[in-house]
């Protein structure tokens, strides 16, 4: 525990200090793939494009180990809210939209009739969450359609959440028509640092860090993520979680002062096993 406990803030430390002097890179070769003073030749706009890709690609890899050494050193906290379903499905819309069109994919965003207006949750952590699991899809999926759906769990499906009745849970799914995960690889793929294999790894990219990072959000949001997939034909992704206090009106309710919810659960020390 002392190691782990060392090691998460080490990995802290380091992500803070390593992202000062890569910002500062970011905010340079922004600059020179705009030339606006036109003094640069095409092949130096093009060199500066590639340093600012590869030094945004990094960051999000620092982003992601710092988000990773919080949840494991109990330092992430939840701020739940008023979080609207209609206006984070308009937003994945809105997001992803632009990229299915360059991919020459379908993007469909399904909301159910019957869902609340709100759910009582932290809406960063969601939209990071579906974040994950929408890139994801989008990069092991090459032709056919990414399905998000909102809805209610089927009917007399045992959710893993204590306590929770199917009626009182929401389910987001993201299911693509990818690649898809072999069996015998679905156990690990909310590990931290692992995918699939290492050819996966070497022709789509990424750490592995996406999936256990929003594993483990889901966690402290009192969710959890299902995955089921066969390989070849496709994945889908579950994040279900409870529903907390409703609002049932579409107005922006008053905000919270006292009245919140249980308190969250802490993360647990090692990500669940999916089955």
């Amino acid at each position: 525990e002392r190691a782990s406990s060392y090691k998460s803030e080490f990995l802290a430390n380091m992500s803070h200090e390593l992202r000062t002097p890569l910002n500062s890179l970011l905010i340079l070769s922004k600059g020179l793939t705009e030339n606006e003073n036109g003094n640069l030749t095409d092949d130096d706009v093009e060199s500066a494009t590639i340093i600012h890709e590869s030094g945004a690609h990094l960051l999000q890899l620092i982003n992601d180990i710092l988000d990773l050494s919080k949840v494991e050193s109990g330092e992430m906290t939840v701020f739940p809210e008023d979080v609207y379903l209609s206006e984070v499905a308009q937003s994945v819309d809105r997001y992803f939209g632009h990229m299915a069109e360059e991919k020459g994919l379908i993007l469909s965003v399904e909301v159910a009739e019957d869902l609340p207006a709100a759910i009582y949750t932290d809406s960063g952590k969601l939209r990071q969450i579906l974040n994950n699991l929408l890139s994801n899809a989008f990069k092991f999926t090459e032709q056919g359609r990414i399905v998000v759906s909102f809805r209610r769990p089927p009917t007399g499906l045992k959710t893993p959440l204590a306590d929770r009745d199917a009626s009182e849970v929401i389910s987001i799914s993201v299911k693509d028509s990818g690649i898809g995960i072999p069996e015998d690889g679905l156990e690990q793929i909310f590990e931290a640092f692992k995918q699939v294999d290492g050819t996966t790894r070497r022709k789509y990219g990424g750490t592995g860090l996406g999936l256990s990072i929003s594993q483990k959000l889901a966690g402290l949001m009192g969710g959890v993520i299902q995955v089921t997939s066969t390989e070849g034909e496709g994945s889908e992704f579950t994040l279900l979680l409870p529903e907390g206090a409703v609002v049932e009106t579409a107005q922006p309710a008053p905000k919270r002062v006292a009245e919140a919810p249980s308190p969250v659960p802490e993360p647990p020390a090692e990500p669940e096993e999916q089955a």
